[in-house]
């Protein structure tokens, strides 16, 4: 699996791809959830980020969020949500068709 490095102010992590949950936007930083509850913070976008995943494993499912495929436990149709086997709940923008269809790549 290949791995994303995360640099800090004391070190630099390299995380494996497939433990990353979702990546949430905070203005020019990027919350990094991991599998074992771990969150991690980068100076970096979110399209930078999603960029340097470059996986089919990875969906953009709004400005804010980019979710990892295998991590979805269902979708709400009604309320445009996604949740994650974490319980975390994350609003889609974009259509369901769009999603399904991003979802069986």
């Amino acid at each position: 699996m290949e791995k994303l490095i995360v640099p800090s102010q004391d070190y630099v992590r390299f995380i494996d791809k497939g433990e990353i949950v979702l990546c949430k936007s905070d203005s020019c930083y990027t919350w990094i959830h991991l599998v074992d509850g771990e969150e991690l913070v980068i100076c970096k976008s979110l399209t930078k980020l999603s960029l340097e995943l470059h996986s089919t494993h990875f969906i953009r499912v709004n400005q804010s969020f980019l979710v990892n495929k295998g991590f979805i436990k269902l979708i709400d149709k009604k309320k445009k949500h996604i949740k994650l086997i974490n319980n975390t709940q994350v609003p889609f923008t974009i259509t369901l068709k769009e999603l399904l269809r991003l979802l069986c790549q």
